[in-house]
């Protein structure tokens, strides 16, 4: 039996819709599974590591040391702005991964909810099911975190206003070659999401013309930029920034 149908990503955004996320977790979680069986329980690590770097574009780590917690822990702390994440309970994810992220929220805080989206099921197997870093593994499978198969542009208007505290978005690694992402629109919508005051930690590549349609669409989406930080050892940009705390829905 096919698990993995256009029916079944409807399914998730319509759970989603009744502000079920328990459910959504529970069939997220299996679609996963199934993939992991049918796919990725059987590759050996090198075409691991080849899918990871051709869905993700990479995490971090350098060529001759494919999937290095450290490297990636680091860009992944960077990414996740831990100051803000330490004060946050509420916490939305654009792109899990393998959980790198995730794990740096629960190191710095206890997540009363944290919400991870991904496009990726093969990605998500290996997260849940593969993944080559225990502590990414136990973050995923904390009780309060919560799996999303899906677009986040579509699971996004799906999700309440003012809801959360922190969104972390590491969507892709150029946002010129994923730029519904970055747009202004789906800006707006992590705006409306986000309470007063709260914040937004978002990767922004290495491009220079990356990098300053990412910073123009934070501040046409309302979005007051705090500061920016580079990733170690690269040119890539994170932008800090902040809902303003009177900041309309």
């Amino acid at each position: 039996m096919q698990l993995v149908t256009p029916e079944a990503k409807q399914r998730v955004l319509d759970l989603i819709g009744r502000e079920d996320m328990y459910k959504a977790d529970v069939l997220s979680r299996r679609l996963a599974y199934s993939v992991y069986v049918e796919k990725i329980a059987f590759m050996s690590t090198s075409e691991l590591v080849e899918l990871v770097d051709r869905v993700t574009g990479g995490l971090g780590y350098k060529r001759e040391e494919p999937l290095n917690p450290i490297s990636m822990t680091l860009a992944g702390t960077v990414i996740a702005w831990p100051e803000a994440v330490s004060r946050s309970k509420r916490i939305l994810e654009i792109g899990t991964g393998l959980g790198r992220t995730c794990y740096v929220a629960y190191y710095y805080t206890k997540p009363e909810v944290f919400v991870t989206i991904d496009v990726s099921l093969e990605i998500l197997a290996i997260a849940l099911y593969r993944n080559p870093v225990d502590v990414y593994w136990k973050s995923l499978w904390e009780t309060t975190t919560f799996i999303v198969w899906g677009d986040a542009v579509e699971v996004v208007k799906k999700l309440p206003n003012n809801f959360f505290d922190h969104v972390i978005h590491d969507g892709g690694p150029n946002p010129l070659r994923n730029p519904n992402i970055y747009a202004k629109p789906f800006l707006s919508e992590l705006y409306r999401v986000l309470k007063p005051c709260g914040t937004l930690s978002i990767f922004a590549g290495r491009a220079r013309r990356g990098k300053e349609m990412v910073y123009r669409n934070l501040l046409d989406a309302g979005f007051k930029i705090v500061e920016s930080a580079s990733l170690p050892e690269s040119p890539a940009l994170v932008f800090y920034a902040l809902k303003p705390c009177g900041g309309a829905t």
